[in-house]
């Protein structure tokens, strides 16, 4: 009986590592990747029902926004939601910007089991009164694979500095 016990126990083992996902971190690596650019198409599209779906929604959801003089951190997904629900509706009734395109660059990025950080710069492309406009701030995002999906568990978005003309800086 003890013999007996023990192979089950040791079938059992076995089994339960066969049946666990295997982790490819190239595929990881891409499927970061692509839910970062969902979520600047999604953001363009003013499509609230994607941005959502790429996003972690409990209490440990957070997003910080800082413009030059000014860092606000966002806590929860309530909050979260809140925020993109006022970019939206802002934007949706705003006919001054049209044509918005996000682009991600300069992307670095470290998946380690089922988490994931991404630095990158994040470009705005879009026309502004008909006049093209572009600009860009840093981004760092930390993602969260769940259910086989990886999502937005962190985000945020840091303003470039200016950049001043060497003699400006030596004064």
């Amino acid at each position: 009986m003890k013999k007996f016990l023990i192979a089950l126990f040791v079938l059992v083992f076995l089994i339960s590592i066969s049946c666990k996902e295997k982790s490819d971190p190239a595929k990881d690596k891409e499927a970061v990747l692509k839910v970062l650019q969902e979520e600047g198409d999604a953001f363009a599209a003013n499509d609230l029902n994607r941005l959502a779906a790429i996003h972690i929604q409990d209490s440990t959801a957070t997003r910080l926004a800082q413009d030059y003089d000014t860092l606000i951190i966002f806590k929860g997904w309530n909050e979260i939601r809140t925020l993109l629900e006022d970019y939206i509706k802002g934007n949706s009734t705003d006919s001054s910007w049209k044509n918005p395109k996000n682009l991600k660059g300069n992307i670095i990025i470290k998946v380690v089991g089922n988490s994931a950080w991404v630095l990158c710069d994040n470009t705005w492309k879009y026309e502004f009164n008909n006049v093209p406009v572009e600009w860009t701030n840093t981004q760092i995002a930390i993602f969260e694979k769940t259910d086989g999906k990886w999502k937005f568990s962190f985000n945020a978005f840091i303003p470039k500095p200016e950049v001043k003309a060497k003699a400006e800086v030596s004064k």
